[in-house]
């Protein structure tokens, strides 16, 4: 285990602030800043600090804000002529070098530095921001090491693990504030998250701002809910966002978590938050409530105006305990360990090439490097992922995961629908129109207890439901059918349009 130093911070304080009062003139060397929520200015405790430094920033909105804000930092991305860096470096100023980039500009201002004779691992303090759970690129992380003096800010305690930081003396400057934080959140558990979402964003009056990890679950949002179809925005990369006026918001608007962590989103006014956890589908999503949920709510600057998480619950999904992980990977590192002996000890082409595809194939290379060894780091994500997983196999497991962050006031609700998320799941898939006509049956029957209710508001809600059942011509016939000849005309027909079609004309010929 690292040690671990405790930053008090008081309310209202930045962060600089509370460093000199606590005898740091600035960031120490060789130490993890664990953040517990964004926006006490850690960045810019680095920005203000009297030494030359190499910030990478996770993306190129925010470089784009921090130029904005501060005249005399030069950023590098895509984009940018390199020659703008040598002028930048080479220029004398009667002010210290910041240079902010993202991880994929590292190796090209290393490249430039090296052509000008500039030792960037002595002369460059090197501060790694909005580090999530691992190292912003693989070969960033050696480079990391290889400064004199370094140190990175993250929310997630996984990344200390790196058996380099034992070796370098690193230790954890842990930040915890003086006054009660508590930041309210809304769980809602729910058999469907359109619905639910739906329901929603209709009682919101103020904007409302939708994070969710899955590009898929976005455009499924926006495809069954008709207020999303009409007046969102969909942000799916961070060039998009920047690009647009960020303070001109929709009513409703849609980003991914992937691309949003660490945007600054300056509004005029504290909006609706949402965020969606969907275990359904090709690509599940899972919010980490320990990680994830206060960094969207930080990029808020001005606030927000309420927060809530809608998610599905599966008591049926897998996942691994940390102790089933660990075999796991025990098990299958012994087969892997077989196949690169057996690859190195063959003269035989064919046999090495098919060892080669099995190798690389294999879902055990991830946690290896080109020589077979271990990545500790790799296996402590594997079963971060795995854990947070398991939250979602229980309400309450994902209550308590809020509750042991100490960061949020946590209310749950309940909410069960007609039809639920695996019923959405089963009509999505490719099924035969009989296939589909069976379960369109069932639906239409599970229906009727609304339909017979003859008050407006529950006619509304049926029309609606059914609406959202009917997805093509063949799927209009049956519930006509259904409607006028009942269930046991479509099942007599074996669930076949032809037959009944065939049916219905006899019934139209006249005696």
């Amino acid at each position: 285990m690292l040690q671990e130093m405790i930053i008090s911070v008081r309310k209202g304080e930045w962060f600089s602030d509370a460093l000199k009062r606590q005898g740091y003139q600035d960031l120490p060397s060789n130490c993890i800043v664990h953040k517990p929520f964004p926006g006490i200015g850690i960045t810019y405790s680095e920005l203000m600090a009297d030494r030359d430094s190499i910030i990478v920033e996770p993306n190129v909105a925010v470089i784009k804000g921090k130029m904005q804000m501060h005249k005399n930092v030069l950023g590098f991305y895509k984009g940018v002529s390199p020659h703008l860096i040598a002028d930048y470096l080479l220029k004398p100023s009667n002010f210290r070098k910041k240079i902010l980039i993202t991880p994929d500009s590292f190796f090209m201002v290393k490249e430039i530095m090296k052509e000008l004779n500039i030792n960037m691992y002595e002369e460059f303090f090197l501060f790694l921001d909005e580090c999530e759970k691992d190292f912003p690129v693989e070969k960033l992380r050696m480079d990391f090491f290889r400064f004199r003096h370094r140190m990175f800010v993250t929310v997630a305690p996984i990344i200390e693990n790196d058996p380099l930081m034992k070796e370098n003396r690193f230790f954890i400057l842990k930040i915890r504030p003086e006054y009660e934080y508590k930041q309210k959140i809304n769980l809602i558990t729910t058999n469907n998250v359109i619905e639910t979402l739906s329901t929603q964003i209709s009682q919101m009056k103020e904007p409302v701002y939708i994070f969710c990890h899955s590009v898929e679950t976005m455009q499924l949002l926006i495809a069954d809910i008709p207020l999303l179809r009409e007046k969102a925005r969909v942000f799916q990369q961070q060039e998009a966002f920047e690009e647009s006026n960020a303070t001109q918001s929709n009513m409703y608007n849609l980003l991914t978590t992937h691309y949003y962590l660490a945007v600054d989103i300056d509004l005029p006014f504290p909006p609706h938050v949402i965020v969606i956890s969907d275990l359904f589908g090709n690509n599940p999503s899972f919010i980490d409530p320990k990680t994830d949920v206060m960094q969207i709510i930080g990029r808020f600057r001005k606030g927000v105006k309420s927060v809530v998480h809608i998610s599905n619950i599966d008591s049926e999904l897998h996942y691994y305990t940390p102790k089933q992980a660990r075999n796991w990977l025990k098990n299958a590192g012994k087969i892997y360990a077989s196949w690169l002996k057996k690859k190195g000890n063959t003269p035989y082409d064919g046999a090495r090439e098919l060892l080669e595809e099995a190798l690389n194939q294999s879902s055990f290379a991830q946690f290896v490097d080109e020589e077979g060894i271990l990545i500790p780091i790799r296996i402590t994500k594997f079963i971060d992922k795995e854990t947070v997983k398991s939250f979602y196999t229980h309400t309450k497991l994902l209550q308590e995961a809020y509750i042991s962050t100490k960061l949020f006031d946590v209310s749950h609700s309940r909410e069960v629908h007609i039809f639920s998320d695996k019923d959405r799941l089963l009509l999505s898939r490719k099924l035969t129109q009989e296939g589909r006509n069976r379960l369109l049956l069932t639906h239409f029957e599970q229906l009727e207890v609304l339909r017979k209710v003859r008050s407006s508001k529950a006619q509304t809600r049926y029309r609606y439901l059914i609406e959202r059942l009917i997805g093509n011509p063949s799927d209009n016939f049956l519930y006509n059918c259904f409607i006028k000849y009942g269930s046991n005309f479509i099942r007599n027909s074996g669930y076949k349009e032809d037959v009944m079609r065939q049916e219905i004309n006899k019934m139209l010929i006249p005696n």
